[in-house]
């Protein structure tokens, strides 16, 4: 239960609720531990509540007809996700699956619900979530269409060295454990694509690679990528 409230009380919902209330919130709370790649929820299927990320890292995505992978989101512990149909009462937005072995906690609809209804805090919080999330996938929308890979895969890599990673949630430092194939999907491209990006930001003494980890070396070198235009069609 102690562990529980740690992760809890880091839920930016839940800032305000009184401890009385948070610690009946949490005898509410529905374990399940998922492994690497293991699906979560799948897209399109009925909301059953809110999900909170309780241990490990988890991924919200979404999968072309040709199969290829677009991240929307990496959460981290503390983090919520299918926030969206717990409100609009739709069906999951986008599929969840775990990262890493992962432990996630599900909690009912209506308690969310009853929640918004009694604090008002936690209606502002849910108001200021969703709209930095809707930033991020706007930002995340400009970066597909104005931007080539280069530059996508080096503001990526910008904005986690400067504690700003708009598709990451919840953890400083993240950025250094996502994979290629992380990078891949994040900025809608793929893996040899990706490393042919990394090369050259390597060669220009932008980054660092090293074992299969990057390290930012010049934020003004990438800075500059980042801003570089699409090439011509």
């Amino acid at each position: 239960m102690a562990a529980m409230l740690e992760v809890l009380r880091r839920v930016p919902y839940f800032a305000e609720v009184e401890a009385g209330a948070l610690k009946d919130l949490a005898g509410q709370v529905r374990q399940r531990a998922y492994r690497a790649g293991e699906i979560v929820l799948v897209e399109g299927e009925n909301c059953e509540g809110l999900y909170v990320v309780l241990s490990g890292r988890v991924r919200a995505f979404k999968v072309s007809g040709e199969g290829r992978e677009q991240i929307l989101r990496i959460l981290c512990p503390g983090r919520t996700f299918n926030d969206v149909p717990v409100f609009d009462g739709g069906p999951n937005p986008a599929s969840i699956a775990g990262l890493e072995p992962s432990t996630v906690g599900l909690v009912p609809r209506a308690t969310i619900l009853a929640l918004v209804d009694k604090y008002p805090g936690v209606a502002k919080a849910v108001i200021r979530l969703l709209a930095s999330r809707l930033r991020a996938l706007t930002l995340m929308v400009e970066d597909l269409s104005l931007r080539g890979v280069v530059a996508r895969v080096a503001k990526l890599l910008l904005d986690c060295s400067r504690g700003q990673a708009t598709l990451i949630e919840g953890a400083s430092g993240a950025c250094v454990r996502i994979t290629q194939q992380d990078i891949a999907a994040m900025t809608g491209s793929v893996r040899v694509v990706v490393q042919r990006a990394l090369k050259a930001l390597e060669a220009d003494g932008a980054i660092r690679l090293q074992r299969a980890r990057v390290h930012v070396v010049d934020p003004n070198a990438l800075g500059r990528w980042s801003e570089s235009p699409p090439p011509a069609p």
